[in-house]
């Protein structure tokens, strides 16, 4: 009788692994889809009344309407 050798289990091993990587990556997409994005100068979260846009010196999310944005940062200070 042949030997088996442990090519099999190497393989299995190698796709479970893969397969848990798949679930882990999927999971950290579906978190980042539901995060939601705040003001980089004031903070406020992003709404559909205090929608988001880029911040024209690429530092990331900042308000569309610059001047509730400011509001909002003096009052906050």
């Amino acid at each position: 009788m042949p030997e088996e050798d442990d090519g099999a289990m190497t393989t299995d091993g190698a796709k479970t692994s893969r397969e848990r990587a798949k679930e882990i990556a999927e999971q950290r997409r579906a978190e980042r889809r539901q995060r939601k994005r705040h003001c980089v100068l004031c903070g406020v979260e992003e709404s559909d009344r205090t929608p988001l846009g880029p911040h024209p010196d690429g530092i990331g999310p900042s308000c569309r309407e610059e001047s509730a944005c400011l509001a909002r940062r003096a009052r906050s200070l």
